[in-house]
């Protein structure tokens, strides 16, 4: 039996009724009833709420059911993934829109000191817990008691924990941290639990945007039928600027060395893994690298603040939007007018998902977050067009175009997705200190690829984006508002 229909024999044996008195009070077939019980077969939508309906559920019992429903329609493992993806849009959302307090005072953990704890060269701690604690005690004293603080670390990818503790730490810390990671990622994943590398990527992402913090991450395979270990001095350690801990497979058991030969040795071998090992994040703040103007992918979806304003730029519009006096206009004019020739060619079958706040956003200042020596804004007349052309796209099915829900899901303007089949490409364009930063994020290990190529090819028809009518009649409203204010500006 599945999840789902192991819940749903529990809730029948709770509310006292047989299957008999339940197909009736809820008018269900009967038949049907006992299937979806025994999990021979999955309820419809109609009958999912008719079944609930007659069990009398509350709303937070009925969306348990609607939970385990959804795991049941796609496979546990990529339910979480689609829910671990959702949670890293909105927290990237969040930390671009500053939501978060960027100028608070992190302090270290209670209970910690600049001292070394002994002047033992070996200290062996074991449990799981006090492991963890002494992990956090190291870093938090590497990070405050340190002039330079600097962290090397060969670990597992399941452990967020750290993670967060490095990136609540660093944040509002006014020193500078060079953080490199060799991340161990299980290839075969478990078919009821996320990926490893999407459980702990909304913590690396939320580290590289960070300016207090200089960012290496790579990564390597571990297959079930291995020991995980590409080196003897494994299982797994983290390096401070004094210290080396190692940590067994379960991190159980970890040894804290304050020994200078022992020291030297890991340092040499963790240069020696990152030569062996494979990017798992790439940061760039080149503008022909961020938005692939020197190469050609296959596009297959993107996410992002704006509808793809590509397929209606002209040579000419190109020409004029970017500002002649930018120092290498004829290069990027030239770069950009190819790049979305091939789009518009290569890519019609692209799902394109889009937020009508940021629409609306450009309907007031006409500009696409391209910084402001590069690109000037759009006109009003050229705003009306575009937004006409991409209702007329969206109206006539020309376009795989929806707007998202934005009551279900936060994306902000700072913030674009793009799965270009063998890579994903984070795009982030946000204000900081009164200064335009652009940078880039790529993603290549297979798994994570996968699973956003999975999310995105399933918000089509999903709760996260808008029906084809209201998306329609919300463009509507808003280009009869703009008609009606540019009346009013010619008068």
């Amino acid at each position: 039996m599945s999840l789902l229909s192991r819940k749903i024999a529990e809730l029948i044996e709770e509310s006292g009724e047989t299957v008999q008195s339940l197909a009736e009070i809820g008018k269900i077939n009967r038949t049907t009833l006992q299937r979806v019980k025994s999990g021979e077969r999955l309820p419809s939508k109609t009958f999912f709420m008719n079944m609930c309906n007659a069990l009398r559920l509350s709303l937070t019992e009925t969306e348990e059911l609607e939970t385990l429903l959804q795991m049941s329609q796609v496979g546990e493992r990529i339910y979480h993934n689609r829910q671990k993806i959702i949670e890293l849009i909105e927290t990237i959302s969040e930390l671009t829109e500053y939501k978060i307090p960027f100028s608070k005072e992190a302090s270290p953990k209670k209970g910690w000191t600049s001292a070394r704890c002994s002047t033992e060269k070996i200290q062996i701690i074991t449990g799981n817990g006090a492991v963890l604690k002494m992990i956090e005690n190291t870093i938090d004293r590497e990070l405050f008691g340190s002039d330079h603080p600097h962290l090397r670390m060969a670990i597992p990818a399941t452990c967020d924990a750290i993670y967060r503790h490095i990136f609540q730490q660093m944040l509002g810390n006014k020193k500078q941290l060079i953080l490199q990671d060799v991340l161990n990622i299980v290839k075969e994943c478990d078919e009821t639990t996320a990926d490893q590398g999407l459980g702990v990527l909304k913590y690396l992402i939320s580290l590289s945007i960070l300016d207090n913090v200089t960012y290496q991450s790579n990564f390597y395979y571990q297959s079930n039928d291995d020991n995980g270990e590409i080196n003897v001095l494994f299982p797994y350690f983290i390096i401070t600027s004094e210290q080396v801990i190692t940590l067994s497979r379960d991190f159980a058991k970890a040894i804290l060395y304050q020994d200078a030969d022992l020291y030297s040795l890991y340092q040499m071998e963790f240069v020696k893994l990152c030569q062996q090992t494979e990017p798992f994040i790439e940061e760039s703040r080149d503008l022909l690298t961020i938005y692939s103007l020197d190469q050609t992918y296959r596009i297959r979806q993107v996410v992002e603040p704006l509808p793809c304003f590509a397929y209606y730029a002209t040579p000419e519009m190109v020409g004029d939007k970017i500002r002649k006096d930018f120092p290498d206009y004829e290069l990027l004019r030239d770069a950009t007018i190819h790049f979305y020739d091939y789009f518009k060619k290569e890519n019609r079958s692209m799902i394109n998902v889009f937020s009508l706040a940021n629409l609306k956003q450009f309907m007031v200042d006409g500009n696409m977050y391209f910084p402001v020596e590069v690109c000037d804004p759009f006109t009003p007349a050229e705003r009306l067009m575009l937004l006409k052309l991409v209702r007329e796209d969206i109206f006539n099915d020309v376009r795989k175009t929806y707007a998202l829900d934005e009551e279900k899901i936060f994306l902000n303007s700072a913030v674009e997705f793009i799965n270009e089949a063998t890579l994903i490409h984070l795009i982030l364009h946000y204000q900081k200190n009164d200064k335009k930063v652009f940078k880039t994020v790529i993603l290549k290990e297979r798994n994570i690829v996968n699973a956003f190529d999975d999310f995105f090819r399933s918000l089509p028809g999903s709760q996260y984006v808008l029906p084809k009518e209201e998306t329609i009649k919300e463009m509507d409203m808003m280009i009869a508002d703009y008609e009606l204010g540019m009346t009013g500006l010619i008068r």
